[in-house]
């Protein structure tokens, strides 16, 4: 009986044994890592609108320049350059709008990172923008001895373009995750087409169309909605009398000084060169600019 109790206990400690090894063997793999989230940065609020639209919660998406800045003139402080040198993918407008990346680029960026000239390929069909933004002016009806006018986001169609250069971006960047760009894409640019149908509708009974304008900011909105520029002016002309308009347009702030002396009413616009980081700030303020034509045109 003793020999049998004692053959027992050695095969329960040996069974024993095996089962330790067995879970030893059996433990479980490290997980994978997580996959790389893209550092998108857009330089001025409508390309970070545009930009957080299209890639949703797939990427972490920042804005360069901050709400009250210039984004033409904005000189971005070394922390600020620090972030932009570490981003994946950099978007801005183009047409030579933020020529302070040329030289955060040629300090170095990311081995790899992008640059998404948004608005390439807006050009083609519009008055005074003639191709895209290394093309060399000239051939429009304006035929400028400079570069074209930056503004092109203003225009709710060429804004769709501009959504969609950023989208090709994301897609190559992340081809993971193409097919959720792909629809988050489509379903900004189907809100961008009713934006453009509602400014349409907005603006198509007003009866006094011709404006006298502080700068070029609005010549792609306003042609876009059949309005005339009859003049472009500002404080730099201070010994130029502006010719006859139905009324002045001009950005929020901006002292239209002896304009003021015309009598005309005066329309305020947001060429939103600068804003808050918000997926909504380019429909509200498109909307609130055509809200102001209409207002000030139809007293």
């Amino acid at each position: 009986m003793r020999k049998l109790l004692g053959l027992l206990a050695i095969c329960i400690a040996a069974g024993c044994s095996k089962q330790d090894a067995a879970q030893a063997d059996a433990s479980p793999t490290p997980a994978p890592p997580p996959p790389h989230r893209l550092l998108v940065l857009a330089t001025i609020a409508p390309m970070y609108c545009f930009t957080k639209n299209v890639a949703g919660d797939l990427a972490d998406v920042g804005m360069i320049v901050p709400p009250g800045a210039a984004g033409g003139s904005f000189v971005p402080p070394p922390e600020e350059v620090g972030k932009i040198r570490q981003a994946d993918i950099i978007v801005e407008n183009g047409f030579g709008f933020e020529a302070w990346m040329d030289q955060i680029e040629a300090q170095g960026l990311k081995p790899g990172a992008i640059r998404v000239l948004a608005s390439r390929g807006t050009g083609p069909g519009i008055p005074g923008l003639p191709g895209d933004p290394d093309s060399a002016p000239g051939g429009g009806p304006s035929d400028m001895a400079g570069p074209p006018d930056p503004h092109v986001w203003l225009d709710p169609v060429m804004a769709i373009k501009e959504v969609q250069n950023i989208r090709d971006a994301l897609m190559a960047k992340d081809p993971a995750n193409a097919d959720a760009y792909l629809a988050n894409e489509n379903r900004y640019e189907a809100a961008l087409r009713d934006l453009d149908d509602d400014i349409g509708r907005m603006t198509v009974d007003i009866p006094r169309r011709s404006l006298l304008c502080w700068d070029d900011s609005f010549t792609y909105f306003l042609s876009r909605y059949q309005f005339t520029v009859a003049e472009v002016w500002s404080a730099d002309d201070s010994k130029h009398i502006p010719g006859t308009g139905d009324a002045i347009l001009a950005p929020p702030g901006v002292d239209v000084g002896k304009l003021n002396s015309l009598g005309l009413p005066i329309v305020r616009a947001d060429p939103m060169e600068s804003g808050p980081a918000s997926t909504d700030f380019y429909e509200q303020a498109t909307r609130a600019n055509a809200e102001a034509l209409r207002e000030g045109l139809m007293r």
